[in-house]
């Protein structure tokens, strides 16, 4: 009885540890690779022809300019190391008001840079320093 025991917690703490793989946008298989983006001609594709092939955007911002962006990300959640980016994408297409196609662009790891981001806190410094402020200073020093 002991041995099925530890077998099974063996079993369920190595299923907790493994990798977990996140996909945000759109399938991979549903985006269009970067060299049959030349389908897309400017001046002669239209809106209607995008939504056709790739569906509907991830992003549309019409405040601007009318832009569609379609995002891709899949990405790996280790346990124990630092999460790592399997394959990440955008495709941004600008419109004139017609809805006609005026730029392109498509974007991959190689044009993103990591961001590091830092735990430091910031201090505020101030005057006002009553008894809430005391209180509050006593229970949360250390943290």
């Amino acid at each position: 009885m002991k041995l099925i025991l530890s077998f099974l917690s063996s079993l369920i703490i190595t299923y907790s540890c493994s990798p977990i793989n996140k996909q945000h946008g759109y399938m991979l298989e549903d985006v269009v690779n970067p060299s049959n983006l030349s389908q897309f001609n400017l001046e002669t594709t239209l809106e209607s022809d995008i939504l056709q092939t790739l569906g509907s955007p991830s992003i549309i911002i019409t405040d601007v300019n009318n832009t569609w962006i379609y995002l891709v990300s899949i990405k790996q959640e280790n346990i124990f190391e630092e999460d790592d980016l399997i394959y990440q994408s955008i495709m941004r297409y600008e419109f004139d008001n017609e809805g006609k196609l005026l730029s392109k662009e498509f974007f991959n790891e190689e044009h993103f840079t990591e961001i590091t981001f830092t735990k430091d806190k910031t201090k505020i410094i101030s005057d006002d320093y009553d008894l809430t402020n005391q209180i509050y200073d006593t229970f949360t020093r250390g943290l």
